[in-house]
């Protein structure tokens, strides 16, 4: 039988999941949902436009109810290498932490990956 994942316990692992995230040519998002240990149950990865990717609360809900999530880490990349958040992110991860709420699964961070760095939502306080 093999080993249960390595649980994304700390920001350094969710960092490394998402890391393939810096090389791609236009914004793309990765969707890891968690057990309550935090291991990692299912990884989705959703592919946008140049400049902007969208992932609905609904499929974010409905994915972690399949899975029997009790929490979720978004990720998506900046192409332009910038880690800041744009009003468009805050305001989607605040979207998304109170849909994923009224069933009961937590966003346990939104992070912004560029090749020189990566954000945390969590640990900006926006989320």
């Amino acid at each position: 039988m093999a080993a249960l994942p390595l649980p994304i316990d700390r920001l350094s692992r969710a960092q490394a999941l998402f890391a393939g995230l810096a090389r791609a040519a236009g914004e793309m998002a990765g969707v890891a949902y968690l057990t309550a240990d935090a291991r990692v149950l299912a990884l989705r990865m959703i592919p946008g436009d140049a400049d902007r990717v969208t992932v609905p609360a609904r499929t974010l809900a409905i994915d972690a109810l399949a899975f029997g999530a009790y929490g979720v880490i978004v990720a998506h990349n900046h192409p332009s290498g910038d880690p800041a958040p744009s009003r468009h992110d805050l305001d989607h991860a605040r979207t998304v932490a109170r849909a994923l709420g009224l069933v009961d699964v937590r966003l346990v961070d939104h992070l912004i990956v560029t090749a020189g760095a990566v954000t945390s939502l969590r640990a900006m306080g926006m989320v």
